[in-house]
């Protein structure tokens, strides 16, 4: 792998996670083959297959209407001839102007290089439990 198509792979990596900011569906189609072998998995959601119901899948999300902050973090590349996979931290902040909730997913992210660009083939996410420390005693002071 070389360094250049390392950051190729981060770069549309990005990419993605920023369309999922802006919420238009334009910008995820760019960055997505549009195959029937494509899949996807949304934290708690089974898997959907086919371009057609992965950008649907995406459409739902975004009809929410709320805000979303979304960004990458624990990042590994790995490339493999014209196949390269992204593992990561999924940090997404969803928002409105009354509230806000915070989540992370660990993401898998594959891409195939066709005609010199990455394109998306495959983003699994699956949530990460938010632990909260047990704060109650069995001690009365």
């Amino acid at each position: 792998m070389s360094t250049e198509e390392r950051q190729e792979v981060e770069a549309v990596n990005l990419a993605f996670y920023r369309a999922l900011e802006s919420q238009e569906i334009e910008r995820l189609e760019e960055l997505w083959a549009h195959e029937s072998w494509v899949r996807c998995v949304h934290p708690g959601w089974d898997l959907i297959a086919g371009w057609p119901r992965v950008r649907e899948s995406w459409v739902r999300i975004f009809e929410g209407g709320q805000k979303m902050r979304a960004y990458p973090t624990d990042i590994t590349v790995q490339v493999e001839g014209n196949l390269a996979w992204v593992t990561c931290t999924e940090n997404i902040t969803v928002f409105d102007n009354a509230s806000f909730d915070t989540a992370q997913a660990a993401a898998t992210n594959l891409f195939l290089r066709r005609d010199g660009r990455w394109l998306m083939i495959h983003h699994h996410a699956s949530p990460i439990p938010m632990i909260v420390p047990d704060t109650s005693s069995d001690t009365i002071q």
